[in-house]
């Protein structure tokens, strides 16, 4: 696979999210069904069926898109959230993880069946709807659930732009750093709960094995309730629904100083991590479907 060539797609997908619509929050609901039809058109382009799950939201018709095979016999999810929070560009939260969430779904396409992956662009994760029965992850993990879906795993992509090679460029919860975890903000966090940590595991071998990019692993119990900063994205809406999900970030306010605010830019995006992330997740997609 070209790095060159997933390089360039990542950054048409960030510019257009993060600069040329910038604002995707409910306060500007046009920008956010634009948002949103980005990510189904590209879906379609690559040549998947994207399906629409509607609902309404502070009187706004939204929906999260849906393409590839949510298999009955059991499927996997990569997702990422489109929206942002009011007033921001949203480039590391979270054009990033929808940049890295289309490009893995187009070099997915050419990976051979079986191939149980459903790829969701999720509305409606900030506030105010943030946590309430109107987050999109949770629209969407509480009708699974109803459902009977046998989702095997879920991975979020939450913020998965923004790196640093100084020392001490990395915050960690208090907990965390009596435990060694490494304080330069060089590497992809990957976050699970305890039922979900054999997902993780081999998430992080594949992450390893194909790239470039240093992973460190969490893995938490009690659904991360005992952490709270680990509960931050649409994957806790999977683990508290009983799926095992991972949340893939650079950890957001603990390393990112752009975080919700109007600094947020792609200019501060480290392009050849996403690129590397990008790999390790095509990677991952391949020997899950071995």
């Amino acid at each position: 696979m070209d790095r060159d060539v997933i390089r360039a797609n990542l950054t048409r997908h960030l510019t257009y999210l993060s600069v040329t619509l910038g604002d995707r929050s409910i306060c500007r609901p046009g920008n956010l069904k634009a948002a949103e039809d980005y990510v189904s058109q590209n879906f379609a382009a690559m040549g998947y069926t994207p399906r629409r799950q509607g609902f309404t939201y502070m009187k706004e018709e939204v929906g999260n898109i849906i393409a590839g095979d949510e298999n009955p016999g059991g499927y996997y999810i990569l997702g990422a959230h489109f929206d942002t929070v009011a007033g921001t560009p949203g480039a590391d939260d979270n054009a990033s993880g929808v940049a890295v969430l289309l490009e893995v779904a187009r070099l997915a396409r050419r990976l051979p069946p079986p191939l149980p992956w459903a790829f969701i662009g999720f509305t409606c994760e900030e506030p105010p709807a943030f946590f309430t029965p109107a987050m999109g992850s949770r629209v969407y993990a509480t009708r699974a659930r109803q459902h009977h879906a046998k989702i095997l795993g879920m991975l979020c992509l939450e913020m998965v732009g923004y790196y640093s090679q100084t020392p001490h460029s990395q915050s960690l919860p208090l907990p965390l750093m009596l435990m060694g975890y490494p304080t330069t903000g060089n590497f992809i966090g990957l976050v699970s709960d305890r039922r979900s940590r054999p997902l993780m595991v081999r998430l992080a071998a594949s992450i390893k094995q194909a790239c470039r990019l240093p992973a460190v692993t969490l893995s938490v119990p009690f659904q991360g309730h005992i952490m709270p900063e680990v509960r931050l994205s649409d994957h806790a809406s999977f683990w508290d629904e009983g799926y095992p999900a991972v949340m893939l970030t650079d950890t957001a306010f603990m390393r990112n100083p752009n975080y919700h605010g109007p600094g947020d830019v792609m200019d501060h995006l480290d392009l050849p991590a996403m690129t590397e992330l990008t790999l390790g997740l095509v990677n991952f997609i391949e020997q899950q479907g071995r």
